[in-house]
């Protein structure tokens, strides 16, 4: 691959990977017997954040556990999908999953931001970028409610058969603060992690995300 490409291929990550965000809450709000399509729109996912990781300036070492973090997930949703757990309960084998998924998703959150607040110059891929991080927050928050909800199904009152998009749902109507009120938290753990996500809800947008769009300067700004 030619040098021009790989800085095209940089320049444009955040653009790639909002856009894979939004197809993955698509696929997760989608009816259970659809296990296929929810694990494609992971894979998918799981692939552009890998891509992103290597793109990101951070050290080798945690690119390389990070890389090994996503062939596991990999294998785990493999072994999901055709109804295999490499642990005898299947509760304990999806917390697994959700757990190693949480950290997958959730990890990058730091490079990138890092990297989209850092730079001197912002252009409309490090604001979708900023976008990104929001977005991977309140996944992030979903597949921790997920591990919570795997170990004590009583900890959320609300909550269908279909629990992946119900706690979807839940965590960006708490990182938004809309609170509908049809789900809520009953143990301790998952009130304190929607407590958190509230909070992070109302300071990432108002802070950190007003600043960026404030430091973007459109092409027709930039010229003489």
């Amino acid at each position: 691959m030619a040098s021009d490409d790989l800085i095209h291929l940089a320049e444009n990550k955040y653009n790639r990977l909002l856009s894979v965000l939004f197809l993955l809450l698509v696929s997760i709000a989608l009816p259970d017997d659809q296990n296929l399509a929810k694990s494609i729109g992971f894979s998918l996912c799981l692939v552009v954040l890998l891509s992103v990781a290597h793109l990101t300036k951070q050290n080798k070492r945690l690119t390389r556990l990070y890389s090994l973090l996503v062939i596991i997930s990999f294998v785990l949703l493999l072994l999901r999908h055709l109804g295999l757990f490499p642990i005898r309960s299947v509760r304990y084998g999806q917390f697994a999953i959700d757990a190693i998924l949480f950290i997958v998703i959730a990890l990058p959150i730091v490079p990138i931001q890092k990297e989209v607040f850092s730079t001197r110059k912002v252009t409309a891929d490090t604001v979708k970028g900023g976008v990104a991080i929001y977005l991977l927050l309140g996944l992030a928050w979903a597949t921790f409610y997920n591990a919570i909800y795997s170990l004590n199904p009583d900890g959320f009152s609300g909550v269908s058969l279909q629990h992946q998009a119900d706690l979807l749902h839940f965590s960006f109507v708490t990182l938004t603060t809309v609170g509908y009120g049809n789900i809520t938290p009953l143990g301790s753990a998952a009130r304190v992690a929607a407590d958190l996500e509230a909070i992070a809800g109302v300071m990432y947008p108002s802070i950190l995300l007003s600043r960026l769009v404030s430091l973007y300067n459109t092409p027709s700004q930039e010229a003489p």
